[in-house]
């Protein structure tokens, strides 16, 4: 079956909180839009597309994950909505990971910080701190073992891109 992949996206730039009443339904900006559009570009350049998209109900992290099944052209099946994954810490992330079908090689999960950051710096047997910066990324990876089964410490390599760097490009 090959490698697990697991990719971790936080959603692009939202709104200002104080221009909503509730967190839960701040959209993205059109520069936010732009970021998620480039990342999803980036992940289809180098071939990294996920199997499966998970996606916390935030609005903000929600039209991220469609703008991605957009650009990947994926059907309804291929992205899905996690209430676990709104505002959560990174136990609960892995958590939410770690219960994925061994059918499944690569999965990319949006959310927001800091539970994505805090995830992505326990990452490999040396981790180092990282701060995701709004539409981010972290993609690591794994040898062929089912999901429950991983570690964040037993990553075997760890990568990371944002909108803003353009190395990538």
């Amino acid at each position: 079956m090959g490698a697990r992949r697991l990719t971790l996206l936080r959603h692009g730039s939202a709104e200002s909180p104080d221009l909503w009443a509730e967190d839960f339904e701040r959209p993205l900006t059109k520069d936010g839009i732009a970021e998620v559009r480039e990342m999803a570009r980036r992940l289809q350049q180098r071939n990294w597309l996920p199997d499966l998209i998970l996606a916390s109900p935030a609005e903000r992290a929600w039209s991220s994950a469609q703008i991605l099944a957009q650009v990947f052209e994926f059907d309804e099946r291929q992205v899905r909505c996690e209430r676990e994954l709104y505002l959560a810490g990174a136990d609960i992330i892995w958590q939410v990971i770690a219960r994925q079908p061994a059918t499944l090689c690569h999965l990319l999960v949006c959310g927001h910080n800091p539970g994505l950051s805090a995830l992505a710096s326990r990452f490999g047997l040396k981790p180092r701190s990282h701060e995701l910066p709004t539409a981010g990324l972290a993609l690591t990876q794994w040898p062929d073992t089912p999901w429950e089964a991983l570690s964040p410490r037993s990553a075997l390599r760890c990568e990371y891109d944002d909108p803003e760097n353009p190395t990538s490009s």
